[in-house]
């Protein structure tokens, strides 16, 4: 099996995800130890943020990595299932994502889960259809915040 980072670049659903990755320097972490529980937006999921914002997020690592920090929960493997009976869970950046049931399959915050318990070595990867709205704009605030 291999790490977060590996598993991503190998996958071939998220070739934009590896590349901001890359750009963020951000392989270490997701190469780390773990335990930890990773939020991977699918490239369709970028390609559907509407210009210019996509463009004003691509080209802002800090926003970025903001983003990056909002798809990680750190020190726990958290399952959808394990997820689901949570409802809500705390990201590295320090916000509150949730995680529900719904007609459109399970969801975080707006993103469905298009597959849930992907395997890594350092942890487990939910693969998401869609940037979460809510996401993007906490992680926008934080970035306007100056954190």
């Amino acid at each position: 099996m291999a790490k977060i980072f590996d598993t991503l670049q190998n996958d071939g659903r998220f070739g934009r995800l590896v590349e901001i990755i890359r750009t963020l320097g951000e392989e270490k972490m997701l190469q780390g130890e773990g335990p930890m529980t990773f939020f991977a937006p699918v490239d369709s999921a970028w390609d559907a943020i509407p210009e210019p914002n996509r463009a004003m997020i691509l080209n802002d690592k800090q926003m970025l990595s903001h983003l990056i920090d909002f798809f990680t929960i750190g020190g726990h493997k958290c399952t959808l299932e394990s997820l689901l009976a949570r409802n809500v869970v705390q990201t590295v950046e320090g916000n509150s994502i949730m995680v529900r049931k719904t007609e459109q399959g399970t969801q975080v915050d707006e993103a469905v889960v298009l597959e849930g318990n992907l395997e890594a070595d350092n942890g487990i990867i939910h693969v998401l259809d869609s940037v979460p709205f809510v996401t993007l704009s906490q992680a926008f605030e934080a970035y306007a915040a100056g954190e």
